[in-house]
């Protein structure tokens, strides 16, 4: 994860940061769902990032009518990184 987390930051894309973007948000929040436990110890690693991606959606070319809506899914790890004692 933060080996994906880097690649998300480094920027360096052809074509498929969108699904890059989509992927690693997506993952977070299954693996909060899923496994909380395998994910916390990294959570406070992970949370910048999944701000700015979630802020920068047009940046990463996802289009909202395709990948949703990148502010809720934060919303969502956020909520359940608070549920399992993240902050």
């Amino acid at each position: 994860m933060i080996g994906f987390r880097d690649f998300l930051m480094a920027g360096d894309f052809e074509n498929y940061a969108s699904d890059a973007a989509s992927c690693f948000l997506r993952l977070v929040l299954q693996k909060l769902e899923e496994n909380p436990k395998c994910i916390a110890p990294i959570m406070p690693e992970l949370m910048a990032s999944v701000d700015h991606i979630a802020r920068n959606q047009s940046a990463f070319e996802a289009d909202r009518n395709i990948y949703g809506d990148f502010r809720e899914l934060s919303a969502r790890i956020h909520a359940l990184n608070t549920a399992h004692g993240g902050s």
